[in-house]
């Protein structure tokens, strides 16, 4: 069976099931057995039969360039993969599809095969990647259904090197699968993660030597969560304070209102500067939980007093009190990044001859606005430096900051592409993981705000090298 996209010569039949009965019809089998089976006149056969026969003498003329799909196994195994994966169709909506677009009927028990074909397939592509280049982890749990996916991303390639369904998240599991995946080459100097107890004490079972890297999202994201409620808390007295003003300016203004108006003000007030100041300080320290320009142990003092002073207005918050105390503790961890930036400046400076200051200058200028008086001044003290290496040591610099990685908001990303799948399917089978995991790999990127991934899949970014596309890999 073929299907030709030309619209001059597809005819428009009212179903699939006319469309098949003049097929049979023109294919020889007796219109007296099709009339029967179909519960329909053998006149009305014959119509349907002179339909299709002019339907395929039109083919006849079908100009040579005319692209033609044809309908054979490898075409329909692709296209069921292809709904799967890139539309996330369930499988009774892939049967839907082919029955009305195509006229073919496809069970559900054909789709979970090809699904388990290209699952074995997809294992076995993922297999041969060695995984050698990956020096920085982003690791971390997702969940489905409260059963845990252990996740691990190369944040500078964005590929995907764990995504495995595990029957817990102790120290044991995660031994297990990093030490698979280093089997396979990985060999991390660096682990972004949460503070997650068997994350923690798994990974350094297998890599002793890794640097632990507190994941800088997760940290603002949750102390975030409080400070909001702050803003939440401080809006509803807000209202109610309005509220109770409008009904003091009626005609009729009650007691009750004028004494709670008098009582709620005070609270708006406080409520309303407690938030102003712990916004201000919340601010300054997600600002230091990026390139703010500090080494590390200026970054260190400012932190631990912008900490300080968020504790002593949460006294009687329980809930952001909590939240401080806990990245104080790991505060060292969380602005390690910083520390691996300074000794990656002394490194590229010892291997190019480019002058550390020149780095250090460069760094420093990110603590102030571009075009201000004192970026500029830093700028200039870095050309009077460098002199015709200033270009040179700029692109060295860039490099230096995108490599160094603080924050596993990638796992968050891919958390949400895989949540698309889990609605459809309710529960992705455990095998299902591998065949995402090779998916998202080998999906080039269309649009990026890293211009060098644009037109590259993570793959060919982990390798340097042209990689096949998802189904070509599958060997589909």
């Amino acid at each position: 069976m073929h299907m030709f996209t030309n619209n001059d010569y597809i005819k428009k039949f009212e179903s699939s099931e006319k469309f098949l009965i003049g097929c049979q019809a023109l294919g020889g089998k007796p219109v007296a057995e099709i009339s029967e089976e179909a519960g329909m006149s053998r006149e009305y056969v014959y119509q349907q039969k002179a339909k299709i026969s002019q339907y395929a003498e039109g083919l006849d003329n079908i100009e040579p360039n005319v692209p033609v799909l044809k309908l054979d196994k490898k075409t329909i195994d692709r296209m069921n993969l292809s709904l799967t994966l890139d539309c996330q169709s369930p499988n009774i909506g892939i049967v839907r599809f082919f029955e009305t677009a195509i006229g073919k009927a496809v069970s559900t028990g054909y789709i979970s095969n090809i699904i388990a074909e290209a699952t074995e397939q997809a294992r076995a592509f993922d297999d041969k990647i060695n995984l050698s280049v990956i020096r920085q982890g982003a690791n971390d749990e997702i969940f489905q259904c409260g059963v845990p996916i252990l996740t691990g991303i190369d944040p500078e390639s964005t590929y995907t090197y764990l995504l495995e369904e595990a029957s817990d998240r102790t120290a044991e599991t995660w031994a297990i699968y990093m030490d698979d995946r280093k089997e396979h080459g990985l060999n991390l100097e660096v682990s972004i993660n949460d503070g997650g107890a068997g994350l923690m004490a798994g990974l350094p079972r297998v890599f002793p030597d890794t640097e632990i890297q507190a994941d800088t999202f997760h940290a603002s994201y949750e102390m975030g969560k409080e400070v909001s409620k702050l803003e939440r808390k401080a809006c509803k007295l807000i209202k109610r304070e309005q509220v109770l003003k409008d009904n003091l300016a009626g005609k009729r203004p009650r007691k009750k209102n004028k004494e709670e108006l008098k009582d709620i003000q005070p609270k708006v007030e406080d409520a309303i500067n407690l938030y102003d100041l712990i916004f201000i300080l919340f601010t300054w320290f997600k600002e230091l939980l990026g390139f703010s320009g500090y080494s590390m142990s200026e970054t260190l003092e400012l932190a631990k007093w912008v900490l300080q002073e968020m504790d002593a207005l949460s006294e009687n918050i329980p809930g952001l009190r909590g939240e401080i105390t806990k990245v104080k503790k790991m505060l060292p961890s969380l602005l390690s990044f910083i520390g691996r930036l300074e000794r990656g400046m002394e490194v590229v400076a010892k291997e190019t001859g480019l002058p550390i200051e020149g780095f250090r200058l460069m760094y420093r200028q990110l603590s102030y606005p571009p075009g201000s008086f004192e970026n500029n001044d830093l700028l200039y003290k870095q050309v009077l430096l460098l002199d015709k290496r200033y270009n040179e040591a700029r692109e060295e610099f860039k490099r230096l900051l995108n490599r160094t990685k603080k924050a596993s908001s990638l796992v968050e990303n891919l958390n949400g592409r895989i949540r698309v799948f889990i609605e459809v399917k309710r529960i992705i089978p455990t095998d299902f993981f591998v065949l995402l995991k090779v998916y998202f790999n080998t999906r080039r990127y269309k649009r990026s705000r890293c211009k060098e991934r644009v037109g590259k899949s993570p793959l060919e970014l982990l390798t340097g090298t042209p990689q096949p596309e998802f189904l070509e890999a599958i060997g589909y």
